[in-house]
């Protein structure tokens, strides 16, 4: 039962992984943000309001209208904030607070209750306006929660002359309409959003071994060497490629050439760790990041990687293949410069070539050093 629960809640509108929700807030924070801060001032200069109903009762509301000015803190947050669901409760706190401001205000003007009743359709435009880079849930849940707020607000005394019967006609079918435009939008959103990443998806995936391919691999690696030059840490780079992968595809095909591509992927998608990067960019040549791994460590995953290729073998029309095998070429910073890193690597790479392929070789302070397998 829970799992189908579960199962449910993830197919509805309502769930909204921490990824879109980052995406959400990313894409809407400026104009929510412009939002607020527009609120805090026309919250303010509405005071001209106050004394066109009341011009002797505006002079009692002036310090409830500078109260408006809150609004600057949810302003300041969302600028600042990441996290959805903090801002998302601490703009409604402020805004629950903006709402009792604003009740306490049309006690002070007469006849404020009849004249400022249309002033609460404000908040009900609030969500769908201002609140898009929140969860919905946390937006349905406001929505709610405003328009009822009032009523508590004057059952506990706090408004005199509230008129609950006029409010909630003219509240509640706004409140409806806003928790309409919410999940529409939401709904909408997040399609948009799976669309989006699986167009990107396309855009850095190697579709034949379903590794990065060779553009975003580069883009990696060197956001990644930069970040190991400022912090200080050690990154090893791996060039692998596949041993005689030539006479493969003349002997047996290319869809068995292709196989062989596939099966190395999937070594390296078992054996490597989540924070290693692995891209096919070349036709047999893939590439391996290891970040904050020292040329020592490096080598013994490149052994356990060479080995498990060399382990494996494949079958075509039911006969099988010769075991095939993977050279590699490994360089790592900061033994070997960052701007020498990728050639170093591929350097090492040749050498293991040389000395009769199936092994690891490494590249150390310019000279080829090698780890015969």
């Amino acid at each position: 039962m829970m799992q189908k629960i579960k199962e449910y809640w993830k197919r509805s509108a309502f769930y909204e992984p921490a990824a879109l929700l980052q995406k959400k807030l990313e894409d809407h924070r400026n104009f929510s943000a412009s939002v607020f801060l527009f609120g805090a001032f026309l919250g303010v200069v509405l005071w001209v309001w106050d004394y066109i109903t009341d011009p002797s009762g505006a002079m009692d509301t002036i310090g409830y209208r500078l109260l408006f000015l809150i609004l600057l803190f949810v302003y300041w947050l969302i600028r600042r904030m990441n996290n959805p669901y903090l801002l998302a409760t601490a703009a409604l706190i402020v805004i629950l607070i903006t709402l009792a401001d604003y009740m306490v205000i049309l006690t002070y003007l007469k006849l404020g209750m009849l004249y400022g009743i249309a002033g609460f359709m404000f908040y009900m435009l609030l969500p769908p306006i201002a609140l898009q880079a929140f969860p919905l849930l946390v937006n349905v849940m406001s929505i709610v929660t405003m328009a009822i707020f009032p009523h508590i607000i004057a059952l506990l005394g706090f408004a005199d002359g509230f008129e609950h019967e006029n409010y909630a006609v003219l509240i509640w079918p706004a409140a409806i309409v806003a928790i309409m435009i919410q999940y529409f939008y939401a709904k909408e959103y997040h399609t948009r959003y799976e669309l989006e990443k699986a167009l990107q998806k396309l855009s850095y995936t190697d579709m034949l071994s379903g590794l990065y391919n060779r553009r975003y691999f580069m883009q990696i690696y060197e956001k990644e060497l930069e970040r190991a030059k400022r912090i200080k840490y050690s990154v090893t780079l791996l060039i692998v490629d596949s041993d005689r992968f030539k006479a493969v595809n003349d002997h047996y095909g290319h869809p068995t050439g292709d196989k062989v591509i596939q099966k190395i992927a999937e070594i390296f998608r078992q054996e490597l760790r989540m924070s290693d990067t692995a891209a096919r960019i070349g036709g047999e040549e893939f590439g391996i990041l290891l970040p904050e791994t020292p040329l020592e460590s490096a080598l013994a995953i490149a052994d356990r990687l060479q080995m498990k290729v060399a382990s494996n073998t494949l079958s075509t029309d039911g006969n099988p293949l010769p075991s095939f095998t993977v050279s590699i070429g490994a360089a790592s910073f900061p033994d070997t410069d960052t701007t020498l890193l990728y050639t170093s690597a591929d350097q090492a790479l040749y050498r293991a070539k040389e000395e009769g392929r199936n092994r690891v070789v490494a590249f150390c302070n310019m000279d080829v050093g090698e780890n015969m397998m």
